[in-house]
């Protein structure tokens, strides 16, 4: 009820300001001195008193602009041209004055000398430079000592998640500049997190073109969208940066700096964080993976990008919150980009990162069965420690006009030290107890991994007529221990204790991997809109597992019996060819591509468990057709419609016959018989932008079917103990959606966003020889508003509300229906004397969820800060977290042959006490007004 409520509050904001706009300003831009219009120039409204953002246009080809829904006030008009000097005109909106026409505005050419005359020149808040959005980080105001992260919230078209994922236009920003130079390497949390929003003065947003097609001049839709941060010219001549340390209590402690040094090409960067209050300031991409299995780009074997299909299938069903657990944090890094000569373009970086989650859980599973349901409920308690360091060199040297290279080498050394400790208990609907037990693990392990990537690119005289080699190399070694020790209780159907099982264990692990990858490249053109693109390639690697597993002797304290059943080792290779031909056509206002790629694939394996030795041989033979689809409505609206094939092979793990009983009560088998997944997915996307008057729509819809999904067949045995073993199934869909519309609430002085998000996801598992076609829907509105009444103040408020289903073919008794509700508000106020005030609030709504996991979480945080010391160098601020001491973390998944709640352990209330020191003569202060440059 409390949803409806706040969604008909906004409704009734968005038909106010429907009702309390309607003033309109037109004109034209003229040369009076070459006698001709001006097309392209900006036009922004401004208010008169305080220059905050009212709305912005462009003149057209005609030079004419016209600008409507203004409401009554006085207001301030700027147009801005790069050739021309800049016009203000003040003008009125009132019951008099509604509709003014300014008929011609005479605009001075720069090129004519002014002598002895000061004009101004004045940023407008955001511009249009080819396909860049460019906006000028002095126009949005944030609160002194704020992140790059704050400055991204406040610009039209541009969300900021609470994990600190950025999205610009409706799509994940996978890559951030400084300067147009990565900051260490492509971890875009680096460069939000860390730096400092009063050191910028334009964030620019585009789709950053694949090499292959900045070479060749024509897109191949593999852009990425990218956020550039330009720094001010202040800051370019010397250091900038801050330190802050803080406490409070719980022992709770925060510290970080960063120190930058940029002159020209020369960047120069060191930052370091140590906290235990979950604050990130990197991305856990640092955290690598060295499982020793084959990559997803080498076992595609193409160079198409590739979609996360394992993340997609995990969100299908799932809702809840990511702030479970308290985790300490410590960082450090070093960066450093040149332009060495006029030839070599240098970018290197080093991150160390030490990252210690510790997790309590609660969980509580409902099996579903042919014909009835058994539960599972567990506690789980885990401490990992990691610690890894990272080191990323990119070189890029032009040999010539027409010749470059690049190479680019990634090297990381990771240590983990995993603590995990459960007891668990398995009980049917009479609620007689199957079995009980509990189990300790400690795992140790060490890994380091090399990749590479050698790029050679040339152009020819004819233009699109291009030759490219593409060469990557992958090596990683990684050795591990583990200590298991567990307790298994089973009993009759009385309830009758009849047999124990216990394991007292030590785990030796090997593995290493090693391969690589080829790709050239030749584009021919047809035309001055057209070309051919032929491809070849093909790779190989190699890898290797080993695991040995020891029983505890009682008699010699040693583990010395070494135990058959549960060590193996296996070496496998895998390789591929493959050849495509694409079209591309370029036309004004639409492009496309088709083409195809043939590719052959072969998996080897060997298998040695005890005295039994096994052999795996596989091939795969695929055509994989792609096409795209792009039509530009305007300079600003665009459709793109796109598909593409791709395959999935089946990892070694699981086609090896060995089973895996280190689990007593789930036990996994492999399967040699397993075919290859062939995916298809089509994308279509939408994208409406009206920067200037802060209006957007996107809308974006992935729908993908995969044939020969690798899928779980379970059996479920008396006792409770547990078998799996892959299989391959046809007729697993799955659909996200997502609708995004932006438009601006000038009454307030705000913007609106509204929009929604939708999942299907279909597909079949099997227990008990019984097929179980799983359904999961989900699907909610959500309404945002962000309000900046005056210079010093800012306001949002926003809700959703999502419906989740889940249906079970084989009992449709079992099926779900639940909601779950998120309302977020945020407050920030600059006070007199250089006080300032933020606040923030979030209530989070569970209902329909197990018994004990229907929880209602209000989080409530504030902070208040001062400035102080010459240039307001220094900031003092006091922050409490969860005022209220109501935080816990509660989830669901339902998207396997069981339905799970999840609640487990967060960071609750305290206070922290801390100290930020500037290194600038700027300060902390936000500087970046409207203030006029003065050219002579």
């Amino acid at each position: 009820m409390k949803g409806f409520w706040l969604t008909g509050f906004l409704l009734l904001l968005v038909t106010l300001s429907a009702t309390a706009q309607n003033g309109v300003i037109k004109g034209e831009a003229y040369d009076t001195l070459s006698k001709l219009i001006i097309p392209d120039a900006t036009v922004t409204i401004m208010k008169k008193k305080d220059s905050s953002l009212v709305s912005f246009s462009m003149t057209d080809q005609a030079g004419r602009f016209s600008i409507s829904n203004l409401a009554t006030g006085e207001y301030r008009l700027l147009i801005t041209h790069v050739a021309y000097h800049n016009k203000t005109i003040f003008f009125t909106v009132d019951g008099k004055r509604a509709n003014t026409d300014l008929g011609r505005i005479i605009l001075n050419d720069k090129k004519t000398t002014l002598a002895e005359v000061v004009v101004t020149s004045e940023a407008p808040p955001v511009t249009l430079v080819g396909d860049t959005v460019q906006y000028n980080a002095g126009s949005f105001k944030t609160q002194p000592n704020a992140s790059v992260e704050q400055l991204l919230k406040r610009l039209p078209g541009v969300q900021v998640d609470k994990d600190g994922t950025v999205k610009a236009q409706g799509q994940t920003v996978n890559r951030v500049l400084v300067d147009g130079k990565e900051f260490f390497g492509n971890d875009p949390k680096m460069a939000t997190k860390n730096l400092s929003a009063d050191a910028i003065d334009k964030v620019q947003v585009y789709d950053k073109q694949s090499e292959q097609s900045q070479l060749t001049g024509f897109d191949d839709g593999n852009s990425e969208k990218t956020i550039n941060l330009k720094l001010k010219k202040d800051q370019k001549k010397g250091g900038f940066g801050k330190i802050t340390g803080g406490g409070g209590t719980a022992d709770r402690y925060e510290g970080r700096f960063n120190l930058n040094s940029f002159k020209g090409a020369r960047q120069m960067s060191a930052i370091g964080m140590a906290n235990n209050i979950n604050a990130e300031g990197f991305s856990f991409m640092d955290l690598m993976n060295f499982s020793g299995e084959l990559s997803r780009m080498m076992r595609n074997g193409n160079g198409n990008a590739t979609i996360n299909l394992t993340q997609q299938d995990q969100n299908a069903g799932s809702i809840g919150n990511d702030n479970k657990g308290i985790r300490t944090i410590w960082g450090s890094g070093l960066n450093y980009n040149n332009i060495i000569g006029n030839k070599l373009d240098w970018s290197s970086s080093y991150f160390y990162n030490h990252y210690n989650p510790q997790t309590q859980t609660d969980i509580q599973r409902q099996y579903i069965l042919p014909d009835s349901s058994y539960f599972y409920r567990q506690n789980n308690l885990t401490d990992n420690i990691n610690n890894s360091h990272r080191i990323s060199i990119a070189a890029d040297y032009v040999i010539d006009s027409f010749h470059s290279i690049r190479f680019a080498p990634k090297f990381g050394y990771q240590q983990t030290n995993n603590k995990v400790v459960n007891d668990y208990a398995q009980y049917g609907e009479d609620d007689h107890v199957s079995n009980t037990g509990a189990s300790k693990s400690i795992n140790n392990s060490h890994a380091f991994n090399f990749q590479s990537d050698l790029l050679f690119r040339k152009k020819f005289r004819r233009k699109g007529r291009t030759f490219s080699v593409n060469m990557q190399t992958s090596f990683n070694n990684s050795q591990g221990d583990e200590a298991l020790l567990s307790l298994s209780n089973f009993f009759d159907g009385a309830g009758t204790g009849y047999r124990n099982d216990s394991i007292n264990q030590h785990i030796n692990t090997a593995g290493n991997l090693s391969g690589y990858t080829v790709k050239v490249v030749y584009t021919e053109p047809l035309s001055r809109r057209s070309i051919l693109e032929f491809s070849a390639g093909g790779g190989h690697t190699k890898s290797a597992s080993n695991k040995a597993t020891y029983d505890y002797d009682q008699t010699s304290g040693k583990y010395e019996h070494l135990n058959d059943s549960l060590s193996n080792e296996f070496s496998n290779s895998y390789g591929f060819m493959n050849a495509g031909l694409r079209l591309r056509v370029q036309k004004k206002k639409f492009n496309y591509a088709i083409g195809f790629s043939v590719q052959r694939a072969q998996l080897d394996g060997t298998i040695i468990s005890g005295i039994k030795d096994s052999l795996l041989a596989k091939t795969f033979t695929n055509l994989l057709p792609v096409a795209r689809f792009q039509y530009n409505f305007t300079k600003n609206k665009n459709l793109i419609l796109s598909y593409r094939s791709l395959t999935n092979p089946p990892s070694i793990s699981q086609l090896q016959p060995v089973p895996d009983i280190s689990d007593r009560l789930n036990i996994k088998y492999g399967n040699p018989d397993l075919k290859q997944e062939f995916i298809h997915l089509l994308q279509i996307n939408y994208m409406g932008v009206n920067p200037f008057a802060n209006k957007n729509l996107f809308a974006f819809f992935n729908l993908m079917r995969t044939d020969d999904k690798i899928v779980n067949y379970d059996s479920l045995y008396a006792n409770g103990v547990k078998t799996t073993r892959p299989v391959n199934v046809n007729g697993v869909y799955n659909l996200t959606g997502n609708i995004d519309l932006g438009l601006p609430v000038r009454f307030i002085k705000g913007t609106m966003r509204v929009g929604s998000s939708l999942g299907y996801n279909r597909g079949p598992q099997f227990i008990n020889g019984e097929k179980n076609t799983i359904s999961t829907f989900s699907a909610g509105p959500r309404l945002a508003f962000d309000i900046n009444p005056t210079e010093k103040i800012f306001f949002s408020v926003n809700g959703g509300i999502s419906y989740n289903y889940t249906a079970y073919s084989l009992q449709p008794s079992s099926n779900t229906r639940y909601f779950s509700q998120l309302y977020e508000a945020e407050y920030s106020w600059q006070l007199p004397a250089k006080f300032n005030f933020n606040t923030d609030f979030s209530y989070t709504v569970n209902n329909r969820l197990s018994a004990g996991f229907n929880a209602n979480v209000p989080l409530w945080n504030a902070s208040v800060s001062r400035l102080f010391l010459k240039f307001n160098r220094g900031e003092l601020k006091l922050k409490i977290n969860d005022i209220l001491n109501r935080n816990v973390s509660v989830s669901r998944t339902s998207n396997q042959n069981y339905i799970e709640d999840v609640r487990a352990n967060t960071l609750k209330r305290f206070v922290l006490l801390s100290f930020t020191y500037s290194l600038s003569k700027t300060g902390l202060g936000n500087n970046n007004g409207p203030g006029p440059i003065k050219l002579r």
